[in-house]
């Protein structure tokens, strides 16, 4: 039986990060200005060109450069589980302190395994050793959120089903509302302990807070050519951090993420459709777990993209 060590990722392990990831990608394409897919060569592709179909892992520089920064010394790391010597599967995770029905727990972003090491067990070790973290430092509970997230595993070893979630289509608006919408200057992850993160929670709030962070791929000027707003928005009753980035290929659209000291109001949501009418923006793309949409209260288009989290105690 083959001998699997799990261990934090190094520097040195991003050109077989990038074999693992890239080994899952069935076909690689050139997406055009209207953003339909076309196939292509990978040596063909530009650097973003790669990023759009298989994220920072897509490449060798680009892996090593989020890597790094995971190593940095944020609430994120990775982890790789070694057979014999080879990076067989990697894992990233994310630790967040938020209000109920998450509090202070682990969340498994990513856990990719090389077709050639599949069924010998790569998963479970990572997967336990997460545990092992999460027992350590205290943490209520492991959540997993990521979309390729397998069931038959998380199931196996004790997750359970705890929410949907669901992208959303929210028109923009220009509403009675008074408000104010400041440049958020800030960005240390500190401030939003303990809050809420209503809306664009992919996977958990301390996560898509590096999101904001400016000029981190500069590099690859393509990534960072839409526009975005980095808001500080006070409204009676509520504090809040939003994201606001303009869609790649709809431009008319804006991707929303939002941090909220208090539940999400009506007062709030009518703060950021009014921000986006006014910036010319005809509706906002959004995520919401089903505990959040009751909270919502205007009329919302739902979209294709859909997750499932799954949750076990500690």
């Amino acid at each position: 039986m083959s001998q699997i060590t799990v261990r934090q990722a190094i520097l040195a392990d991003a050109a077989q990060i990038t074999a693992l990831h890239n080994a899952a990608i069935a076909q690689w394409t050139r997406r055009d200005h209207t953003g339909a897919q076309h196939p292509a060569a990978y040596d063909d592709l530009t650097l973003f060109e790669r990023w759009v179909v298989g994220g920072p892992w897509a490449s060798v520089e680009m892996c090593a450069v989020h890597i790094a920064n995971l190593l940095r010394g944020t609430d994120g790391f990775p982890l790789v589980a070694e057979v014999e010597g080879r990076v067989g599967a990697e894992a990233e995770v994310y630790i967040s302190h938020e209000p109920d029905p998450f509090g202070h727990h682990i969340n498994i972003a990513r856990l990719t395994v090389h077709p050639d090491y599949d069924g010998l067990g790569t998963e479970s070790a990572l997967i336990a050793y997460v545990h092992q973290i999460a027992q350590a430092i205290r943490c209520q509970r492991i959540t997993a959120a990521h979309g390729d997230a397998d069931p038959e595993l998380y199931e196996h070893h004790k997750f359970m089903r705890a929410q949907t979630g669901q992208e959303l289509l929210i028109p923009a608006k220009m509403g009675r509302v008074f408000y104010k919408a400041g440049e958020l200057t800030n960005f240390d992850p500190v401030q939003i302990t303990k809050w809420r993160m209503p809306l664009g929670r992919y996977q958990n709030a301390r996560q898509e807070w590096d999101r904001l962070l400016p000029g981190f791929w500069n590099s690859v000027p393509e990534i960072v050519e839409p526009e975005a707003a980095r808001l500080h928005i006070t409204i009676t009753g509520q504090e809040a951090f939003a994201f606001m980035q303009q869609d790649r290929y709809t431009p008319e659209h804006v991707h929303a993420y939002v941090w909220a000291k208090r539940p999400i109001n009506n007062l709030l949501i009518m703060a950021l459709q009014d921000w986006a009418a006014q910036h010319d923006y005809a509706a906002i793309i959004t995520f919401a777990w089903d505990y959040v949409l009751p909270q919502i209260e205007t009329d919302f288009e739902q979209l294709p993209h859909t997750q499932v989290l799954y949750s076990r105690g500690v």
